[in-house]
C-alpha cells in the first residue's frame, strides 16, 4: 500500500494493541501427536539457564535439587489441543494446511530450575516474530543493568560568550527512542531537559551549524527479510537509527469539528520537516470514518472523512528518514525555548571530540513497556542499535546481533541455530527455538530483583494489558500470564510466564510456522495459546 491510500486493516496492523509482529516457531512432527507420544526423552533435563558465570544475582539450584521430568500428562493434553487445533486449521484453510507443512513446538520448565514439563520439538529453530523482542529486552538489561540510560550528548569545540557559541553545535548519536507512548506524538517534554541544559550553559544563538553527529551507527534503511516495499510506510516498519524522534513516525491527530467543516487535524512530533497535503473534513454521526495517511521524502498526507461521533482519532506511520526527522523537530523546539542556530543542519560520523554542554537521557526501564506490551517495532529495533554500540560492536544490525550473542553466553543460554538479525522480529531471517526461550525467560527471573521485576512488569498481561488486554478474559488464566505475543505471516508465537493456581511460576513457549493462510491466527493460532496457558495454570507440584 503506498502512502496516501486509504486506511484499513492492513496485513501486519500498524497499531499493535491486539498484536503486531512476532513469528512463530519450532516444529511439531505430526506423526508423534498422532502417535499419542511425544517422542521426547523423559530423562532429567533442566532448562539450560543456570551456572552462569558473573551474573552475581542469578539463584542457580542448589547441587542437591530433586530434578523434575517431563509431566506425561501435561504434555498428553497439550499434544491433544495441538492435533485439534492442526486439524481444525487444515479445514478452516480448505486443505493448504497440513501435517507437513506445518510445524508447533511448546516448551514448559519451572522458575526454579527443576527441569522441564513440557518439550515437544523444542530444539528446532524457526521464526520467533515478536518473541525476538523478549531476546533484545533480556539482553539489554543483562549486558546493560536495568538502570542504564539512552545518551545523546550535546558539545562543541567553540567558545560561548555573550549567550552566543560561536561555532558548531554537535549532537553524538545515542540511538534514543524519544517516545513516549502517553504523549500522542509529543516529544518536547522529552527534549526539556538537554535544552535547559544549554540555556543554563548560556546558548542563545549557535553561530554555525546543527551537526548530527552518526557515529558508528547505521544508515536507516529496510532489515533484511522484513516485508515487501508495499508495507514500508506503515508503523510498524518505521526505521531505526542513531538519531530518531516519536520512534521514528508521525502521528496523525484528529478532532472533527462541525458536520460540513474541517476538522481539526495536526501532525506530530511538532517541527517535523515534510509539507502537509490534505484535509480531514467533519461528517454526519455514524458515517464510516475514511482518513489516509502516509509520508514520502518531502511530503506527509493526512486526509480524509471524519464522522462527529468520533472524539478524537489518531494514528502512526512511519517518516522516511528519522534522521532528519530528530533534526528538524531539535531544531524547531530549540528555537521555541530561545536558542536559534544560524547555519544549516549537517549529517557527519565521529567529529573530534568536544567540550560536553548537555546530555538527553532517557532511561532503558522507560522504552522496555513499548517493546513488549506494545509491540513496538522501531523501538524495538533503536534497542538493539544501542546494545551493539554500547558494548563496543558498532550501531549496526551485525554489532546488535553480535551483542546478543554474548548475552545469551552470559546467561548459559544455548546459541545453536539461534539467529537475529533485527531488535524487533519484523525480520523473516530470524530463528528461535522454544528452549531457547524458556531458558532466556528462566534465566532473567533469576537476576537481581530490580532486573527481573523490570523484564516482568514490561510484559503484557492476559485480560488486563497490551497485546493480551483482550485474550483470556472469563477463563482461569486471566491475569496470570505475563507473556509476549508476536505475528507475522505464516508465524505465531506466545512465550513468558504463568502463575499456576497452587502457586509456582512457569516459563512456556509456544511457537508456530505455517503457510500464509489469513485468518488463522485469529481463529487457530491465539486460541490455541490462550488454551495452553489455560492448561498451565492448572498444573500443580
Amino acid at each position: 500500500m503506498d502512502p496516501g491510500q486509504r486506511r484499513q486493516a492492513p496485513p501486519f496492523p500498524a497499531r499493535l494493541g491486539p498484536v503486531l509482529l512476532g513469528i512463530g516457531a519450532v516444529a511439531l512432527i505430526l506423526s508423534r501427536l498422532f502417535g499419542g507420544e511425544s517422542g521426547e526423552s523423559l530423562a532429567d533435563a533442566d532448562c539450560s539457564g543456570e551456572g552462569v558465570a558473573e551474573v552475581p544475582a542469578a539463584s542457580p539450584p542448589a547441587a542437591n535439587e530433586v530434578r523434575r521430568p517431563i509431566d506425561r500428562e501435561l504434555q498428553r493434553r497439550i499434544e491433544k489441543l495441538l492435533r485439534e487445533t492442526l486439524a481444525k486449521a487444515g479445514r478452516l484453510s480448505k486443505g493448504k494446511v497440513t501435517a507437513a507443512n506445518s510445524r508447533l513446538a511448546v516448551h514448559v520448565c519451572t522458575t526454579s530450575g527443576r527441569g522441564e514439563l513440557v518439550s515437544i520439538e523444542a530444539d528446532r529453530a524457526l521464526r520467533p516474530a515478536s518473541n525476538s523482542k523478549l531476546v533484545t529486552t533480556a539482553a539489554a538489561l543483562v549486558l546493560l543493568g536495568a538502570d542504564w540510560s539512552y545518551e545523546t550528548r550535546f558539545e562543541s569545540s567553540a567558545r560561548v560568550e555573550g549567550g552566543h557559541l560561536a561555532g558548531d553545535l554537535v549532537v553524538r548519536a545515542g540511538a534514543d527512542p524519544l517516545y513516549d507512548p502517553d504523549a500522542r506524538g509529543r516529544v518536547s517534554h522529552l527534549l526539556q531537559p538537554a535544552i535547559e541544559e544549554l540555556r543554563a550553559a548560556g546558548i542563545e544563538r549557535v553561530d554555525g551549524r546543527l551537526v548530527l553527529d552518526e557515529g558508528t551507527f547505521l544508515v536507516p534503511g529496510p532489515g533484511p527479510g522484513w516485508p515487501s516495499a508495499s508495507q514500508h510506510w506503515q508503523e510498524h516498519c518505521a526505521l531505526a537509527g542513531g538519531f530518531t524522534a516519536n520512534g521514528g513516525c508521525l502521528t496523525a491527530v484528529v478532532k472533527p469539528g462541525k458536520v460540513g467543516g474541517k476538522a481539526s487535524s495536526a501532525l506530530r512530533p511538532e517541527g517535523q520537516n515534510l509539507r502537509r497535503v490534505g484535509s480531514v473534513k467533519t461528517v454526519r454521526a455514524g458515517a464510516r470514518l475514511d482518513i489516509a495517511v502516509g509520508a514520502r521524502a518531502a511530503s506527509a498526507t493526512l486526509r480524509g472523512e471524519i464522522p462527529s461521533s468520533v472524539e478524537v482519532w489518531d494514528d502512526r506511520f512511519a517518516h522516511p528518514d528519522p534522521v532528519e526527522l530528530f533534526g528538524s523537530v531539535l531544531r524547531h523546539h530549540l528555537s521555541a525555548n530561545g536558542v536559534s542556530i544560524t547555519g544549516p543542519t549537517v549529517r557527519e560520523r565521529n567529529r573530534p571530540t568536544g567540550t560536553p554542554l548537555a546530555t538527553l537521557r532517557t532511561p532503558l526501564a522507560f522504552t522496555l513497556s513499548p517493546i513488549n506490551e506494545e509491540s513496538n517495532n522501531s523501538v524495538a529495533d533503536q534497542l538493539f542499535l544501542a546494545l551493539g554500540a554500547a558494548t563496543g560492536h558498532g550501531g549496526t544490525r551485525e554489532g546488535g546481533a553480535r551483542a546478543l550473542k554474548g548475552a545469551l553466553e552470559h546467561l548459559g543460554v544455548s546459541r545453536e541455530g539461534f539467529v537475529q538479525v533485527d531488535g524487533s522480529g519484523l525480520s523473516r531471517d530470524n530463528r528461535l527455538t522454544a528452549r531457547q526461550l524458556t531458558a532466556l525467560l528462566r534465566a532473567v527471573e533469576n537476576l537481581d530483583r530490580r532486573s527481573a521485576d523490570v523484564f516482568f512488569d514490561s510484559l503484557p498481561v492476559s485480560g488486563r494489558s497490551g497485546s493480551l488486554a483482550r485474550r483470556m478474559k472469563g477463563t482461569p488464566a486471566a491475569g496470570r500470564v505475563h507473556a509476549k505475543t508476536g505475528w507475522i505471516q505464516g508465524a505465531s508465537a506466545l512465550s513468558g510466564y504463568v502463575d499456576t493456581s497452587s502457586g509456582a511460576r512457569l516459563c512456556f513457549s509456544f511457537l508456530v510456522e505455517y503457510p500464509r493462510v489469513s485468518g488463522l491466527n485469529t481463529h487457530c493460532w491465539k486460541p490455541l495459546g490462550d488454551e495452553i496457558c489455560n492448561e498451565l495454570v492448572k498444573w500443580h507440584e
